[in-house]
């Protein structure tokens, strides 16, 4: 048996046991539900590499046409590079035409500690990874994306730290769950939306700290779990028959809401104080870092925004409460942009409208998968924002877990002092990252874990002082290097010594330095050398 075959078989034994806990049964082959388990995730990209003409697959990083690419099987981690004719090195321009016949992007990207992984790429520290992408440090996971720190995942999208959970979105520290969208610390749930630090609650909305609850309204056990029983048989034999099941926002889609109830609730609710916001400690954070980095200390922030969100921005799409009118946000991530645009509500409106709009115990009794749209329509209201754990002083920030000072982009996961990200965890000092961990004092660094002041790196781990890195491992003090390990002192993957490499980096960030404080912007970056015009 190879391991690619394994992977699918042992993901496949996984599978039937976790419909077996969450559903009652096995409802067939893992196989059989690929489409409508994927549906909503990815994108992956498939390219010709230019060293086989085998499919590589990519986590689609925005690398430019004219690129070479090649898989990571492919890489030959021992090979030795001829000597740059290093003297000839006086600007950017002839730097890139040293090292240009050695930029491959690389695809299949299967990095750290990782077995038995297939038909996914931009996995780190994985075991038993099948048809996914961005997932690290993870274990049997399946058609899924952009997640982590979790096990026994099929068909879910931001995700991490999780276990057992089955075609869910924005989701963290839960377990058990179905169906799921916006949850944290809570585990036995099924579809159900904006829960947090539930227990056992089924087609519920923007609840917190409730158990045994079906419709918003908490039950004796004995009645919760004779109504649960019900509702996950017709959720089984519906899934068995089409193979897919609507989510919890397709329900909701096409269904126009009735806002007596909401209004009515809303006439108690008092005012909400704004948090006193101050932009400074991110300025402050962003100005030391160029300093750091680029060696110069640049100031105001949003002069330097297209250079930090041109690779790491998040589309979001503009919205209002359908209560206040206030204007909102829907980030493009785990389906926050496909919540119904007539249902959208503030996070505190959410919170209180959890509070007060239930079904009846008539209302719940009636309660099934067909009429579910219907008869859940007075509560089934969405908040595009996710605001969980310590928060502080985050601006223009709409996905913010354990977050503090950190400033326009989204989804920023136990980090602080951050700008213009999208999902960067565990990151410090840390702008225009796009799904970095652990990362600090970083500049445009993309795809990567463990990096110590870089600029422009992408699918790297474990470098300090790199510069426009691609595929590198264990590399310090070194730039334009692609797909090498164990390097110091290196540009275009081959070491030049101290002495030499200081003088070169010292033209590289004075040019950078004068373009960037010129324009605001510097036009060379991570994903476009590949492609770059060389010779000028």
């Amino acid at each position: 048996m190879n391991e690619k075959n394994e992977a699918y078989l042992e993901l496949n034994k996984k599978w039937k046991g976790i419909c077996k806990a969450l559903l009652g049964d096995e409802i067939g082959e893992l196989s059989e539900y690929e489409k409508w388990l994927y549906s909503g995730n990815g994108p992956r990209k498939v390219r010709k590499s230019s060293v086989s003409g085998k499919d590589v697959t990519f986590a689609n990083q925005p690398y430019r046409e004219g690129s070479k690419w090649m898989g990571l099987e492919e890489v030959d981690f021992e090979k030795k590079y001829a000597p740059l004719k290093i003297n000839n090195i006086k600007d950017i321009d002839s730097l890139l035409q040293a090292v240009g016949e050695r930029v491959y992007y690389t695809g299949n990207m299967v990095l750290g500690n990782s077995k038995f992984v297939e038909k996914s790429a931009a996995v780190t520290d994985c075991f038993y990874v099948y048809s996914s992408e961005r997932v690290a440090f993870a274990k049997y996971v399946a058609y899924s994306t952009r997640g982590g720190y979790s096990e026994n995942v099929f068909g879910c999208y931001g995700f991490g730290p999780v276990q057992f959970a089955v075609k869910s979105s924005g989701i963290t520290e839960v377990s058990r769950v179905f169906g799921v969208s916006k949850a944290d610390y809570s585990s036995d749930c099924y579809y159900s939306h904006g829960l947090s630090a539930c227990h056992d609650c089924m087609f519920s909305f923007n609840l917190k700290g409730k158990r045994q609850a079906i419709g918003n309204l908490q039950l004796p056990p004995d009645k919760y779990l004779q109504l649960k029983a019900k509702l996950i048989g017709e959720l089984r034999e519906k899934l068995r028959k089409d193979k897919r099941l609507p989510s919890i926002v397709e329900f909701f889609a096409g269904a126009k809401p009735d806002y007596s109830e909401l209004k009515r609730a809303a006439l108690q609710m008092g005012k909400y104080a704004d948090e006193k916001l101050d932009r400074k400690p991110i300025e402050d954070a962003f100005s030391k870092a160029a300093n750091v980095l680029l060696g110069k200390r640049l100031s105001g922030i949003d002069n330097y925004g297209h250079f930090l969100a041109k690779n790491s921005s998040v589309k979001m799409d503009d919205g209002n409460s359908c209560l206040s009118g206030k204007p909102m946000k829907l980030t493009y991530f785990a389906g926050f942009q496909t919540y119904p645009a007539l249902r959208l509500l503030t996070q505190q409106e959410a919170d209180f409208a959890g509070e007060r709009l239930v079904l009846n115990e008539t209302e719940i009794a009636a309660l099934s998968l067909q009429n579910a749209s219907t008869a859940l329509s007075k509560i089934a209201y969405f908040c595009p924002f996710w605001l969980t754990g310590t928060l502080k002083n985050n601006i223009e920030t709409p996905l913010n877990l354990e977050a503090v000072d950190c400033y326009k982009g989204a989804l920023y996961i136990k980090s602080k002092l951050c700008a213009y990200c999208f999902c960067p965890r565990s990151c410090d000092y840390t702008f225009g990252s796009n799904e970095g961990r652990h990362l600090s004092f970083c500049i445009n660094c993309h795809y990567s874990v463990r990096l110590t002041r870089c600029v422009e790196c992408d699918s790297c781990a474990s470098c300090s002082d790199a510069y426009f890195c691609h595929n590198c491992e264990n590399v310090h003090d070194s730039m334009f290097c692609f797909n090498v390990k164990n390097l110091r002192y290196a540009i275009g993957n081959v070491e030049v010594g101290r002495e030499k490499y200081l003088e070169i980096k010292k033209m590289l960030l004075d040019e950078i330095g004068k373009k960037i404080a010129a324009s605001g912007d510097f036009p060379l970056d991570i994903y476009n050398i590949g492609a770059a015009k060389r010779g000028k």
